[in-house]
């Protein structure tokens, strides 16, 4: 009986939310399923806005009892991290950056298969106009081609120039 009128109690809470809240709730977790889709080895070419290209590979391993999603980078000889999980009711990207710095990310939006995030430059312990780093993300899924996404992200630099880097990535089978 006690179990029973948890549960009643849990629907009537669920049914009293504010409907952005679900809202947004919905967008968390149509985007965290779609990077945790992502799981496995890619590769590409990534193009940079200042006219340079590197190989970019990325391997995407689903961590924690599926609480995270582990992406492994490397541009070139450069290795970076990032890591996806949900915290406080949003998707958070933490990236170990080869600029040696950790830009914390949040979901801005996620529709039509494309999942956004924006740096938290305070969070991160970045400053804008006095140190470089990763500002933004957009992974482009293609629901119509599950083995191929589009990989993008700006940069921010010291005198507020923004690099851009995008790639088309192919699945590794």
């Amino acid at each position: 009986m006690r179990m029973k009128m948890k549960q009643i109690a849990a629907v009537c809470a669920a049914a009293t939310l504010p409907t952005f809240a679900m809202a947004e709730d919905a967008m968390t977790g149509q985007a965290f399923a779609g990077l945790m889709q992502l799981e496995g080895q890619w590769q590409g070419t990534l193009a940079k806005s200042d006219g340079t290209s590197v190989n970019l590979q990325l391997n995407y391993t689903s961590r924690s009892n599926g609480s995270a999603l582990l992406e492994e980078s490397s541009e070139d000889d450069v290795e970076m991290l990032n890591i996806f999980n949900v915290q406080e009711g949003t998707v958070v990207s933490t990236h170990y950056c080869g600029l040696m710095n950790k830009p914390v990310a949040r979901l801005v939006s996620s529709e039509g298969g494309v999942i956004k995030f924006k740096t938290d430059a305070s969070e991160s312990g970045l400053v804008e106009g006095k140190d470089e780093y990763v500002d933004t993300w957009s992974l482009s899924l293609m629901p119509e081609d599950a083995n191929q996404f589009k990989y993008e992200y700006t940069v921010i630099r010291p005198d507020r120039t923004i690099l851009t880097a995008s790639a088309m990535v192919t699945r590794v089978e």
